[in-house]
């Protein structure tokens, strides 16, 4: 570490080269590096470009998508979301008492059937007192 800096900490003495320069070429070193980094842990060749990660991310990305979803893993984006959606779908009508293949419009007018009549139930004009069934509403009670 012999090397002669500038008084004001640059360069050292005589190398001709700036400071930006110094930058420029650490940081092209450091994006070498991390493509390089990049490329291997995606399965590409080490000298490919970030165009051809940037594919084989979203390629790996997609195949493990389609895995876990329950779909063959060379589908396509449009092929995974109707899959979720339609899986997400019939789910939700079985929760909510609609049919597993109803569509979103039907499954939200069952909901909104299934309040009001709770709700119509719960507020529901009370007997007098001294008449028989003035106790308390039990919401979940099936009649």
């Amino acid at each position: 570490m012999d090397e002669r800096r500038s008084p004001e900490g640059g360069a050292p003495q005589g190398s001709g080269r700036s400071s930006a320069e110094e930058w420029k070429e650490l940081l092209a070193q450091i994006d070498r590096q991390v493509r390089r980094e990049a490329a291997r842990i995606v399965g590409v060749d080490p000298e490919a470009n970030w165009a051809t990660i940037g594919r084989a991310t979203d390629d790996a990305a997609r195949r493990g998508i389609a895995k876990v979803v329950g779909v063959e893993e060379d589908a396509d984006w449009d092929k995974i979301g109707h899959h979720v959606e339609r899986t997400a779908r019939g789910s939700i009508a079985q929760l909510v008492g609609a049919a597993s293949d109803a569509a979103w419009p039907t499954i939200g007018q069952t909901v909104e059937q299934k309040v009001r009549s709770f709700l119509q139930d719960l507020f529901k004009p009370k007997p007098p007192k001294g008449e028989a069934g003035g106790g308390v509403v039990d919401p979940w009670k099936k009649e």
